[in-house]
């Protein structure tokens, strides 16, 4: 009976760090595992309005481009890259529309959201993009005061 105490006895220690290692290799996993955070799925519904109001732009219907990106852009809020697009198209629609008070707008908003840099990288047109640059270049004074 005493060589099985004494079995035990040495036993014990190695047990105990294995648990050990093994409490503390499970402690560092968890956290990491935590931390992976999915990025949020933008609602195919507004990713639909986003894709009609981008055809209604091109076709030349600004009015239905304009209803149709104002809508997405709503559900784009967590995605800037394609917040910043929907803007651009909404900034290009409502100049055509001669909606100045809404050309502002959607200026200020692209400010606001600070969503320069992401359109001057994104993959919207060189034409879009020079559109839009030199509308916003116009109406800064009007928004700067």
């Amino acid at each position: 009976m005493s060589s099985l105490v004494d079995i035990n006895r040495r036993m014990f220690p190695r047990i105990l760090l294995i648990a050990c290692l093994l409490s503390m290799l499970t402690a560092k996993t968890l956290p990491i595992q935590q931390a992976v955070v999915h990025p949020p799925q933008v609602d195919p519904f507004y990713l639909r309005l986003f894709d009609e109001g981008l055809s209604a732009f091109n076709r030349g219907d600004f009015e239905e481009a304009f209803e149709n990106l104002k809508i997405a852009a709503f559900g784009l809020l967590d995605e800037p890259d394609l917040l910043g697009e929907a803007f651009v198209y909404l900034t290009l629609s409502a100049y055509n529309l001669k909606k100045t008070d809404q050309v502002e707008h959607y200026l200020r908003e692209i400010s606001r959201f600070k969503l320069n840099n992401r359109i001057r990288g994104s993959r919207l047109p060189e034409k879009i993009k020079d559109q839009f640059a030199r509308i916003q270049s116009s109406f800064k004074n009007s928004l700067t005061g």
